[in-house]
């Protein structure tokens, strides 16, 4: 079996997440013969070296674009369509409608498969293509087609299965749950599975990016009692967050004492090794489509911290058995749901029973498994 991922511009982060981890943990089942295939813009890509060594990438050049579409992709698609027997696409647009129909035009008996990868609010109500009443009328026949063409949908969250089945209904038996997880195998190889844990509580984001919302760390300072537990957060800061930051640590001296803003890990064996020896996971975003590194936090047996805002938090966490939640964006709540996660992760067994819960469901070995069970019954 051929399979093709295609995502149309590609970043060394891209590898370490589901765009690189689907396709190359399918590369390394029986029989398949995978390929990541897309524009690969940047100097470097260590993940090629390192964690998704062996990946088969292939690289499109850059040859304009013909309408809204890719041209090299389209190219692509015209001359290895007919050797693809599966195409992989990401996100509900107006170019995976075009692109998955141009692959049934040189493929029909090829299987499509589409990996929405969204928010569910997105998916509440049909998608609307374009401004105009006419160009959008005709981007929704076209979707209409898409939809009759397509063979596999997915969506990474269980209540979203609900939801766009409510929207979708045309998708019927196409439409399915599946996650996405941690790179079980490359985790295994670079940390011990259980390491000893240490009180610290670990974050992993962009400290200053809107979406992330790491403001509510500092708002959440009056209400914090670390106790002898230290806060981590890896990742990038803004320089408007690192000035926020200062004048908190002027303002709350005894609480931001013991946090910690260790910046961007680019060394992904010392970032698996910090999941590893931490015992409670936060985020404080306010929306995660999915939150690919609550996985790998699950994965290496760390209580999780999040809200229902978060669409796959209620899977991840096992609807609070691995993790507790706080209301949206409310300081004293996020708090007293960090004080929670430290007495859950306290309680015995919680370090393997978490851990053996995303070896379970969370591992991409695992999930690229049960894909293609499916492929072979629903496609």
């Amino acid at each position: 079996m051929r399979w093709v991922t295609y995502f149309p511009e590609i970043h060394n982060v891209h590898l370490t997440k589901d765009v690189g981890l689907l396709p190359y943990h399918m590369g390394l089942l029986p029989g398949v013969e995978a390929s990541l295939v897309g524009r690969f813009s940047e100097p470097e890509y260590p993940a090629l070296d390192t964690e998704v060594r062996g990946l088969h990438t292939v690289h499109l050049e850059f040859k304009g674009n013909a309408a809204f579409l890719d041209r090299a992709f389209t190219d692509y698609l015209k001359e290895h369509a007919g050797q693809i027997d599966i195409l992989q696409l990401y996100h509900l647009s107006r170019h995976t409608l075009i692109y998955g129909l141009y692959y049934k035009r040189f493929n029909p008996n090829g299987k499509l498969y589409l990996k929405l990868d969204g928010y569910n609010d997105h998916f509440r109500s049909r998608k609307r293509y374009a401004r105009g009443v006419v160009k959008n009328a005709l981007l929704k026949a076209t979707e209409r087609r898409f939809m009759r063409a397509v063979d596999l949908v997915s969506i990474e969250n269980t209540e979203g299965v609900d939801i766009v089945a409510g929207t979708y209904p045309m998708l019927g038996e196409k439409l399915f749950y599946l996650p996405n997880g941690a790179n079980d195998f490359y985790i295994d190889r670079c940390v011990e599975q259980p390491a000893p844990k240490e009180k610290v509580m670990m974050s992993v984001g962009r400290p200053g990016s809107p979406e992330k919302n790491y403001e509510l760390l500092i708002a959440a300072l009056p209400f914090l009692r670390l106790d002898g537990w230290r806060i981590e957060v890896v990742g990038p800061c803004t320089p408007e967050f690192s000035e926020k930051w200062r004048e908190a640590q002027t303002k709350f001296p005894e609480q931001t004492a013991g946090i910690t803003f260790v910046g961007e890990i680019t060394d992904r064996k010392l970032l698996y090794e910090k999941y590893a020896r931490s015992s409670v996971f936060f985020l404080p975003s306010r929306f995660e489509s999915f939150g690919i590194s609550y996985a790998e936090a699950l994965y290496t047996g760390n209580v999780l911290v999040g809200h229902k805002g978060m669409y796959a938090y209620d899977d991840l966490s096992g609807k609070g058995e691995f993790g507790t939640y706080y209301p949206d964006n409310d300081p004293a709540g996020f708090a007293e749901a960090l004080n929670e996660a430290v007495l859950l992760s306290q309680k015995e067994g919680i370090v393997a029973d978490a851990h053996a819960c995303g070896r379970s469901n969370f591992a991409w070995s695992g999930i690229v498994e049960r894909l293609v069970q499916i492929i072979q019954t629903r496609g």
